[in-house]
């Protein structure tokens, strides 16, 4: 989902490499159209070079939705815990992303199991956790300021 730079260099490849039944690339969508295609989804794959907190990682794993991405400065680690929700791939590795995404794509138990993992994940970042936080956070700044 999505375009970018790179949208039709890979629309190119998968039609070079003759996968148009197996890889959908349905460009920008609206985010309305969004949870059509997370609940059809059992895996989510993330390659961006940088990102702050990725709000796309949380949203596929509200969807029990085990998560693969590479270690970006911030964020891709406070969500994805590997072994555990999906996979965060040092040094952009490709050897390692394919090997890991081989590794969910070919047990079904192992990725229902970081898809339940991962609605926990995303249960820490609800509206509700953050303002509980965010509370901690004042009510304890103002008592050692008494």
């Amino acid at each position: 989902l999505g375009d970018g730079a790179e949208f039709n260099n890979l629309k190119k490849l998968v039609k070079e490499l003759h996968l148009e039944d197996k890889v959908f690339l349905p460009g920008y969508i609206k985010k309305e159209d969004l949870e059509k295609y997370l609940l059809d989804s059992s895996i989510f794959l993330m390659a961006s070079l940088t990102e702050g907190l990725p709000m796309v990682l949380l949203e596929a794993m509200s969807y029990g939705i085990p998560c693969i991405a590479y270690e970006t400065a911030s964020g891709v680690n406070d969500i994805i815990e590997s072994n555990y929700n999906g996979y965060v791939i040092k040094d952009r590795n490709e050897e390692e992303y394919v090997k890991c995404l081989d590794k969910l794509t070919s047990d079904d138990k192992l990725r229902k199991e970081m898809g339940i993992n991962a609605v926990k994940t995303s249960e820490k970042f609800t509206e509700k956790e953050i303002i509980k936080k965010w509370n901690k956070v004042l009510r304890s700044d103002n008592s050692e300021k008494k």
